[in-house]
Parts: C-alpha cells; structure tokens; sequence
C-alpha cells in the first residue's frame, strides 16, 4: 500500500510540475504590442482612383461556367485594364494563352528567378436573392465597394495591376523580371493557370516566388484573438469527387423489401457521419499557425496552444468537437453534396447514388482517403467510383527567405496584424506552379471582417475602399523591396 502511494504520489507530483512548467511558458511567451507604425501611405485621391477602377471591372460578368468558354465578358474586362493601366500596356510584354493573361516586366536580370503576382479574371454566379446591390454594379457607397469579384478576386488582379503601374511611373527598375499573371476559369478549375505554367516551362523559367489569393489580413479570426492576422498560405488541401452507387431490385413501393438501395446508402452515408473516420494529427503547417498565434491568446488558450508539447493530445481530441474548423485543421474533411435515386415518389429504384466531396489532408492522401470510404461502403454493398481526385499542395519552408521576406512586409505594411502560416482548406490556381516555383504563398493583402470573409461565393461581396489602398501600396512596397 504505501509503494502505491508513494507511486500516486510520484505521477501527482510529475502532473503538477508539468502544469507549472506549461503556466510560466505560458505567461512569459505572452506578446507585447506592437506599437509600430505602418511603412505605407495613401491618400484620400488614390483611394478614389483605386475604388473606381476595381468599380469597373466588377461591372463587367466575367462569369465561368463549365461546358461555357465565351470570352467576350473577359476581352471586354481586359480592354478596360488596357485602358486603365497604360503603363502595364506599354512597359511589360503580352502574352495571351486563351484569354489567360501573362505579363513580363523584363528586368537587367533575365537570368534571374522571376517574381510572379496572379489572381483571376472570373467570377463565381451571383444568383442569391439576398443582394442588397446589384451584384455586378460596382457600386461605391459609405467607403465601400459591392458586386461580385470585389474581393474574389478583382480587387487582386487590380491592386497587383495598379502597383506596377506605379512602378513603372516612379522609374522604379526591378531587379529580376517581374510578372502577372490572371487566368479566365480559376472558378471552375479550367486550366488557365496550367496553360501559363507550361508557357513558362517551355520559356526555360523559374520564380523565386509565386504570391496569389489565399489567406488574408482577417480580423477576428481565432477564438481569444483580439484584432487581425496577416494569414499567409503555405499549403492547400487535396480535393476528390467521390460516387458512391447502390444497385438492387426495384419494385412498387407498397411492398418494399429490406436493404434498399436508398436504405443501404442512408447507412453508409450516418455511419460517415457518426464515425468520422478520417485520421486526426496536429501536422507542421497547423502546429506552426498554432505556435505563432498563441503569445497573442487570453490565457486560457494561451496555456493550451503555446504548450503544444503537453496539451497536443487534448487539442487533437476537442478541437473537431468545437467547430468544423477545427475537425479541417486535423484530417481529411468530407461532405455529401449530391443524390439521386427514384424519379417517381412510389417506385423503388434499382439503383441510386450520392456524390461526396472530400478534402484530403497532408497526413492522408487521396488514395488512402479513397481506401477508408471503400471499406465503409463494402459493408453495405455499394460501388464507389473516383469522379476527380488530386492530393494536398507541396508546404512552403517557413523557414525559407522567400515566407520571411514575407512576413517582414506584412508586419511593415500591417504592423497591428500578426503574420502567421495559414493552413488553406480551398483550392487555388497557385498549385500549378509549383513546378516551376518552390515559394508558393497564398495571401491577398486586403483587410476583411469576418462578415466580408463569409459573403465569398455568397450574397453581399464588397470590401473597404481603404482596404484596397492598403493592398495596392503593399504590392508596391513587396516588390520594390524584393531582392
């Protein structure tokens, strides 16, 4: 008995000491605030000028859709940049690959790795009934810009735009070939981007860096987080399509036999959502997010995150349980969007099917994630066919020059945001190029509340006209100071 004790009273002195350790980590890697000053400057004249231009774009419905490739909303869309960028026009080479665009600011120093900025020319469909402005009027009102392509992603394509043109007016002279870069079907997964890639391949060309949409400057975007982040891709998740079919008798209705197609696939479908079957880690890219929020937290969570090293267990098991953010952040995510079985309401179909969308994770690829859903659905006798199926991006080295340098501008340009890795559950064109880039970085430099964030594919897009200032002026200062 007393071994016992003596034992029990070992582990609660070992708990308690741990506890002590993580409680003063945690009080001393508590953050100071930043009282710097931003490093750019705008006036009232150029947020004017800005706010129309991106106006004007998002009036025109550059809306891909697939099966559809009529480029006339994009030729008209980029006669308009002609016109509003005449700099651009005349200083870079053109080079048009199907309507997608690619720009080269040929530098003394052609030998060098180039710097690319991109974004894309469409837009997703504006049908919500919700829209408060007509959603491809551009209009400006109470320091803010609505339509469609406000912020996804005209306001990219034209703060990149409007930068070098700055540029080239100022005299400035890069010191390797700048580029932008805009495809016309990002929306719908066309292939623009993969066009220009294999362009610049067959040019012989490699980029020190790639910078397009992704994260954001976002207020409010963690629990216990006072005040923005500047969030800076570094790695996307995988995307498949996935059918899974149930094949029978079919039969009327008034007589209906056990193990339905419909009943079969209902099963497997409660049994994915009960179990959730996806393996759960805490992989580099979160636990570095984690790591580099977690002096900015209330205590609580400040505890928590910034002693990864004894709470990762807990925050691997409470962390799906708080929110659909936190089961992304860990493991493959999936969703059932899609089913069809009877076109009449009292026959029995002889077959019937539901589409599911997964998001594979770093840890578990497609094909593994694939591997699970078919051992589920062999339990009830179902098919499962892959539709369309690619794994997670590469990880950008966040130890690298090229993040660095990166974070270096977000805290000069937006020094009241704390820049962080961003661990990216969408999909984005700037994948493509990693084969000729291995900095791929994923933010927009623009300001977004958390309502602004959420109206991305929805109704009420818009941004702050001074928002898109600061972005113009931050594109400027990362490639003026880019070595």
């Amino acid at each position: 008995m007393q071994i016992f004790l003596y034992i029990l009273g070992a582990v609660v002195a070992a708990v308690v000491a741990l506890l002590l350790v993580a409680v003063i980590r945690a009080a001393a890697i508590k953050a100071k605030p930043n009282t710097n000053k931003s490093e750019i400057s705008y006036t009232k004249q150029e947020e004017a000028e800005y706010a129309s231009k991106l106006s004007e774009m998002i009036k025109v419905p550059t809306i891909s859709l697939r099966g559809q490739d009529d480029l006339t909303q994009f030729r008209i869309l980029q006669d308009k940049m002609k016109e509003m960028f005449p700099l651009v026009h005349e200083k870079m080479e053109r080079v048009d690959i199907d309507g997608n665009l690619l720009y080269r600011w040929k530098s003394a120093h052609p030998e060098r790795d180039g710097l690319l900025l991109m974004g894309h020319q469409d837009v997703v469909t504006a049908t919500e009934k919700e829209w408060e402005h007509d959603p491809f009027s551009g209009d400006i009102e109470n320091g803010i810009i609505h339509g469609r392509g406000a912020m996804d992603c005209k306001c990219t394509v034209m703060a990149e735009f409007q930068a070098i043109e700055e540029l080239i007016k100022e005299g400035y002279e890069p010191e390797r070939d700048i580029y932008l870069a805009s495809s016309v079907n990002e929306e719908i997964s066309g292939g623009g981007a993969i066009k220009t890639v294999e362009y610049l391949k067959s040019q012989g060309k490699r980029l020190v860096a790639v910078m397009d949409e992704g994260g954001a400057v976002l207020a409010d975007a963690f629990p216990g987080l006072k005040g923005y982040i500047s969030a800076i891709g570094i790695v996307e998740k995988g995307y498949a399509d996935i059918k899974i079919t149930a094949k029978g008798n079919g039969g009327h209705s008034s007589t209906p036999p056990k193990n339905t197609p419909v009943a079969r696939l209902a099963a497997f479908v409660n049994e994915m959502e009960t179990k959730r079957p996806f393996d759960k880690k805490l992989g580099g890219p979160v636990k570095a997010m984690f790591t580099t929020i977690a002096p900015h937290l209330s205590f609580p969570l400040r505890l928590v995150l910034g002693n990864l090293w004894l709470f990762k267990p807990v925050v691997i098991k409470v962390l799906p349980a708080l929110s659909s953010f936190g089961e992304a952040f860990l493991s493959t995510t999936f969703a059932f969007t899609m089913c069809e079985g009877s076109q009449t309401p009292n026959v029995i179909p002889d077959q019937a099917y539901v589409i599911c969308n997964i998001r594979p994770s770093i840890h578990q690829n497609s094909e593994q994630s694939v591997e699970i859903i078919k051992k589920i659905a062999a339990k009830y006798d179902l098919e499962v066919e892959v539709i369309y199926s690619r794994d997670a991006s590469g990880i950008v080295d966040i130890n690298g020059d090229e993040f660095k340098y990166m974070v270096d501008c977000a805290n000069k340009c937006y020094p009241d945001a704390i820049p962080t890795p961003y661990f990216m559950f969408g999909g984005t064109d700037c994948r493509y190029y990693e084969e000729v880039s291995d900095n791929c970085l994923r933010i927009c430099p623009i300001r977004l509340s958390q309502q602004q964030l959420k109206a991305m594919h929805a109704a009420n897009e818009n941004i702050n006209t001074s928002a898109l200032a600061e972005s113009v002026k931050f594109y400027k200062h990362y490639v003026k100071n880019h070595s």
